[in-house]
């Protein structure tokens, strides 16, 4: 099954799936019901390996710049990595972005992360990084797709 946009119904799993990826550093509950009514179309879930289950999500929100768009979070339970979900939600997104004539993304990933070569993989590269990103010693790289 492929990504398909977040239901309301989704929006405790994606909830739990954030808990687990994340820890402590993580996104409110309600930050995703407000994403859900504001970026309905930059919000795809993707099902996990049990039925019913979701393995991962994807939300994009328009930039403060014309054309960007900021991918605000991409997660995948530990349990489905490996799977191509990763890769699967963040093309839905981008063809979300296209969609609407955005003329590049951009997002901040640990650089220990290993969704940074996902990234590289569809095109981003690293224009920043700022070691303090989220306080002392939290570094983010900062990279970006064109359109």
């Amino acid at each position: 099954m492929m990504a398909r946009p977040a239901q309301l119904q989704d929006i405790a799993p994606v909830f739990q799936i954030e808990q687990a990826v994340f820890g402590h550093h993580v996104y409110p509950d309600f930050f995703f019901r407000q994403a859900h009514d504001l970026w309905p179309d930059l919000f795809f879930v993707a099902p996990g390996a049990q039925d019913g289950e979701l393995g991962g999500y994807i939300i994009g929100a328009p930039g403060s710049g014309q054309g960007e768009f900021w991918i605000m979070s991409l997660a995948v339970h530990e349990h489905c990595r490996g799977q191509g979900l990763g890769k699967q939600l963040l093309q839905a997104l981008l063809q979300a972005l296209r969609a609407r004539q955005a003329s590049h993304a951009k997002l901040t990933v640990h650089p220990d992360n290993s969704a940074v070569r996902l990234y590289q993989s569809q095109g981003f590269s690293v224009i920043e990084h700022q070691p303090h990103y989220f306080g002392h010693s939290d570094p983010r790289l900062v990279m970006r797709v064109d359109f």
